[in-house]
């Protein structure tokens, strides 16, 4: 399984950031705004690039939503069951440290 995390339409509009541009000339950046970062699914996969085509064309059986969710494109974070955190790049995935997931984690626990 791999966890899905995307910034909400609400927070792009009210932060004028737009995910999407991770890794271009440093118009994104990821930490100043990883508190928006919700997670909107789980994939039934077992790798990112599994997780990356499950996430743009189904099949919809591998999804457990929990939020309204785009299709998975630069900028949304996956996290593997082992707890890797990646952030999806122009070609392929960076490894980024988990601790800046923590923040998210515990919003959700918070709320539960």
């Amino acid at each position: 399984m791999i966890r899905v995390y995307q910034m909400p339409s609400d927070a792009i509009e009210a932060t004028n950031q737009v995910p999407f541009m991770y890794g271009k000339g440093g118009l994104f950046n990821l930490m100043d705004n990883i508190q928006y970062y919700k997670h909107v699914a789980n994939l039934d996969v077992d790798s990112l690039d599994e997780a990356f085509e499950v996430g743009n064309i189904g099949p919809e059986e591998k999804y457990t939503r929990f939020a309204s969710m785009r299709s998975v494109s630069v900028g949304d974070i996956l996290i593997t069951d082992s707890g890797s955190t990646y952030v999806v790049a122009s070609f392929g995935f960076d490894l980024i440290e988990p601790q800046f997931m923590l923040a998210v984690e515990e919003q959700y626990e918070e709320v539960a």
